[in-house]
């Protein structure tokens, strides 16, 4: 039988089922992100591998529409050419993207246009109780960087979850938005941090907006 895919779920319900053989129950979910949810290629314009880029502008997106940051343009396509510009000081282009160790500090520098101070940190050994919940708990929308499986060498952004029992086992599931199309998908954590096969390998990024410290 074919493997599903850990990432790119639509319908949480029917595909812990079709999964795991039984009726899924959801006993938790975290506070929901909303935020600019359009296709990467509608914000920036172009098909290309520019997850990244686009990744760092929609938080910066967020945290205008929060109050946080100030000055930041209300069009989204207008803030990700600056963060564009800041990205190819540090190595991205069209055809290799950006490598995701380089997020913090393009998202330092982008933050920074606009005065805000942020702490911006790169997270290669993570859980989900500390990169997930804490944050989403916090109102703060995390960069995931995956290096293998559905989203194989793709950077999303995480911005809410939640905890659904099958039989005697809770799965978590991870709401993002991964750019390929517009709107939130869903990955099963499960399947995605214990399967080495598929994936396991990737990273996070956490992005902490000092508010009144300008």
């Amino acid at each position: 039988m074919k493997k599903q895919a850990y990432g790119g779920i639509s319908n949480i319900s029917k595909y812990l089922l079709e999964k795991y053989g039984d009726k899924p129950v959801m006993v938790k979910r975290g506070r929901p992100i909303v935020m600019n949810s359009q296709s990467m290629e509608t914000i920036s314009g172009r098909r290309t591998r520019n997850c990244s880029v686009v990744a760092v502008t929609r938080v910066l997106d967020y945290y205008r529409r929060t109050g946080a940051v100030t000055g930041v343009p209300e069009n989204i396509q207008e803030t990700y050419k600056l963060v564009e510009e800041i990205a190819e000081c540090y190595g991205y282009t069209d055809k290799r993207g950006t490598v995701p160790f380089f997020i913090s500090g393009i998202a330092r520098e982008a933050f920074g246009e606009y005065g805000a101070k942020v702490k911006c940190k790169g997270v290669y050994v993570w859980s989900f109780e500390k990169q997930v919940v804490d944050e989403i708990s916090h109102g703060r929308p995390v960069i995931m960087n995956i290096a293998r499986g559905f989203y194989k060498d793709h950077t999303i952004v995480v911005v809410g979850y939640s905890i659904w029992r099958v039989g005697d086992k809770l799965y978590p599931m991870l709401r993002v938005i991964d750019g390929w199309k517009s709107g939130y998908h869903y990955i099963d954590y499960e399947a995605f941090a214990k399967d080495i096969s598929q994936s396991i390998f990737g990273s996070f990024n956490t992005i902490h907006v000092n508010e009144g410290k300008k």
